[in-house]
């Protein structure tokens, strides 16, 4: 009998009679499984040779028999799901726990952390969303745009440590002009499913670009030959290499759209190809083609943990902060912390009537200011959060404003993203905060892409942003880039003259992040600590901007005596 069959029959048994020894008869066995009593004879045999009870029958009918639970069955369901996810079979998996979170989260525990399978480094990561979308162009959460750098290249590439631009599918591009770039391609470049790379799948993904406001002002892109290709401008743009490096202008197949669930299972060039993603877990693998050095961890499992007990913490920003642990933990764990070059905000939407007063605004930064919010939050989630003056730490574009007096207006309408630990509790904290002052807040919890797009009416919007080190390119792109920001800020700002001074070098991060500020559009809350902790055997093990590490370049040194 499968053993998935004889465990339900025992579980039914195990609950009815609540694993407690008792005296019954065989007729009341079969009763209860809905079977004849030759079919319970079996069960009993099977489950008693499996060593998961003992069974003392009396002879003759009627007769009381002794029904002794060996097992509890909490335990053998664990049991059974670790051999099942050992195998790959985590739908089966899920359903023998599916009634119970935290006994599904145990049973994770054995394929989280570091191990071999097969002489293969295995890498397993606790997280808590799934990530149906990793597709570049698209709106890409902090997360995803991690994972996209992993399984897809751009032509261009921003080395994190050194906060440079450096060639990725490019070796090498000039400046011929103002206006004209060439960039010379690596050859033999292949995709995950063996296609090799050709100039078609880059121009279709440049001339996609266009309709983003960050390459609007991409013109033709022309081939010089089989390996070099020409893009020009319609005005100057010296930032043009930073921009390739763009999650959204990573490099995807010409036929994409036509490639049915591309979205989940995308088909890059990158140092990992996309094996499973499902709503349990996230499978990369190392691709053996791939055209620079060939990944170290040869697979990274991300699975997803509905519910984590105290030894595991969410591989997401939760309540532990933004934190990536790969449990379960030795005694001397790799650890690193930073604070984040980022910041939690709200942003004042300026096609709402309402925060086009100045005055309005200013009240907010101070009804809203990050102590009063930090103060209505639980001391174990502000204890990773330091009060924002700017846009990133050490930065003080901030003005002191009056204290709040009178608020100038009743009601608040605030959006923020689902499936994000902590925006329910920081806008359940801004509604305490508004509620003070008697005006009424209404929130709003929306999907990413209609937030990222700014879809949906609302006065504020809260969100969060984490920049690359190379925060002089990261932080005007994102400014002058993002669609909720472009359309909550041009009915008031000159966005587009920002973006084009940008393009010349003669607009700053500093100068726009204060522009912004400054006149309370944008008020930032905190800024919160990135932590990565991962087994002390694991090495190259560094935390990058995104509060995450380069799968490729880590690996395990073995267990020594």
């Amino acid at each position: 009998m499968a053993n998935n069959r004889l465990l339900h029959h025992y579980a039914r048994l195990y609950r009815h009679l609540d694993g407690r020894e008792c005296e019954t008869t065989l007729q009341k066995l079969a009763d209860l499984l809905f079977c004849t009593r030759r079919h319970m004879r079996g069960l009993l045999a099977h489950m008693q040779r499996a060593g998961w009870l003992e069974w003392r029958s009396s002879a003759g009918r009627g007769r009381q028999s002794t029904l002794r639970f060996l097992k509890d069955i909490g335990q053998l369901q664990q049991e059974q799901a670790a051999r099942w996810l050992e195998q790959g079979r985590v739908e089966q998996a899920v359903s023998l726990l599916s009634d119970d979170p935290k006994q599904w989260a145990q049973a994770l525990l054995s394929r989280l952390g570091r191990h071999w399978q097969h002489d293969r480094q295995v890498l397993g990561v606790a997280y808590y969303r799934p990530m149906p979308n990793l597709y570049p162009g698209t709106p890409l959460r902090r997360s995803e745009r991690h994972l996209a750098g992993q399984i897809f290249n751009g032509l261009t590439r921003i080395n994190e440590e050194k906060g440079e631009i450096e060639g990725d599918l490019a070796h090498h591009w000039e400046q011929r002009s103002e206006t004209e770039w060439h960039f010379h391609l690596r050859p033999a470049i292949r995709w995950h499913d063996g296609r090799e790379l050709t100039m078609d799948d880059i121009v279709a993904t440049l001339q996609r670009l266009k309709n983003r406001p960050l390459f609007a002002h991409v013109g033709t892109v022309r081939k010089l030959s089989g390996r070099s290709l020409a893009i020009e401008l319609g005005e100057e743009d010296a930032w043009l290499p930073w921009l390739l490096a763009d999650s959204s202008a990573l490099i995807v197949p010409a036929d994409h759209a036509e490639r049915p669930d591309f979205a989940s299972h995308p088909v890059g060039t990158g140092p990992y190809r996309v094996a499973i993603n499902d709503a349990h877990r996230l499978s990369l693998q190392a691709f053996d083609d791939y055209f620079g050095y060939r990944a170290l961890l040869d697979q990274v499992d991300i699975w997803m943990v509905p519910e984590l007990d105290e030894h595991v913490t969410l591989g997401a920003p939760g309540l532990c902060g933004l934190t990536v642990e790969i449990p379960p933990m030795p005694a001397e764990p790799r650890t690193e912390m930073s604070l984040e070059a980022g910041v939690y905000f709200l942003l004042c939407d300026a096609r709402s009537e309402a925060m086009r007063d100045d005055a309005t605004r200013a009240w907010l930064s101070q009804a809203l200011s990050p102590l009063a919010i930090m103060q209505r939050t639980r001391a174990e989630l502000r204890q990773y959060w330091v009060p924002a003056a700017g846009l990133l730490p050490r930065w003080h574009h901030c003005r002191p404003v009056p204290p709040a007096g009178q608020p100038p207006l009743r009601r608040l309408r605030i959006a923020f993203y689902e499936r994000h630990p902590e925006y329910r509790l920081i806008a359940t904290a801004i509604a305490e905060c508004l509620r003070a002052h008697d005006v009424e807040p209404e929130l709003k919890e929306i999907a990413y892409s209609q937030w990222e797009r700014g879809q949906g009416d609302s006065d504020i919007w809260l969100g969060s942003v984490n920049f690359t080190r190379a925060v002089d390119y990261a932080l005007p792109a994102w400014l002058l880039g993002m669609p909720l920001l472009r359309d909550s800020l041009s009915p008031a700002l000159p966005v587009n003259d920002w973006l084009r001074g940008w393009r010349r070098s003669s607009h700053h991060a500093q100068d726009l992040a204060a522009a912004v500020v400054r006149p309370h559009w944008l008020l930032p809350l905190f800024h919160s600590w990135l932590s990565l902790k991962g087994p002390g055997q694991i090495e190259d093990f560094r935390l990058n901007g995104l509060g995450w590490f380069d799968f490729k370049s880590a690996w395990l040194r073995p267990d020594t005596p």
